[in-house]
């Protein structure tokens, strides 16, 4: 016999993702969860759909991942971002790739990476306030960052710095030099700890 899907609140949901559930309700007006509705107009969410959402944007504990490297890239150029999966994925790195400012504060927030690269270019996203962001937010304080970008003028790496970067490099970069400091920003997160 078949058992009966259980549905979730969205508080009940909120909970399984460790968020507000005012986020559980934006996601579901933004069709990122599927969610049905009760005659009294509160939403329920199947277990599977809550799931799928969870397996999409990799919230799950922390646990599944003991001993690599997490490294997030917030970029949309296709070459870049080949050659920096390529690299990191030799590093022994696991990668959390995102291309939406919703997803940079919710990913890094849930996911915990141990590095952000993050192009201050990418359409939709102003870098320079998502670093901001994540320099004042208690939960990604901590968190490494560094321009990926093609942003170059002397004030842009300024504003950069300003705004709360660990550390820059233009494109097109040097696969040395990248790995370089990746390595180093990785040593510092440690330290940090």
């Amino acid at each position: 016999m078949e058992r009966e899907a259980k549905a979730y609140t969205t508080f009940e949901a909120a909970k399984v993702c460790h968020v507000t559930h005012h986020s559980i309700k934006n996601w579901i007006k933004q069709g990122l969860i599927k969610a049905s509705r009760t005659p009294g107009g509160h939403y329920r969410i199947l277990e599977h759909d809550l799931d799928s959402f969870r397996e999409q944007f990799d919230m799950f504990p922390r646990e599944k991942f003991v001993g690599s490297r997490r490294v997030m890239i917030v970029d949309d150029d296709p070459d870049a971002l080949a050659l920096m999966e390529r690299i990191l994925l030799d590093e022994g790195c696991e990668l959390l790739k995102v291309c939406n400012a919703t997803e940079i504060g919710l990913k890094a927030i849930q996911m915990t990476p141990d590095l952000i690269l993050l192009d201050f270019l990418v359409p939709e996203i102003n870098g320079f306030e998502v670093c901001r962001a994540l320099r004042t937010n208690e939960a990604t304080r901590q968190i490494p960052i560094m321009a990926v970008t093609s942003l170059d003028k002397e004030n842009d790496i300024e504003r950069i710095f300003a705004c709360g970067a660990d550390d820059y490099l233009s494109k097109p970069f040097k696969v040395e030099e990248f790995i370089s400091k990746v390595r180093e920003l990785l040593a510092k997160k440690d330290s940090r700890k």
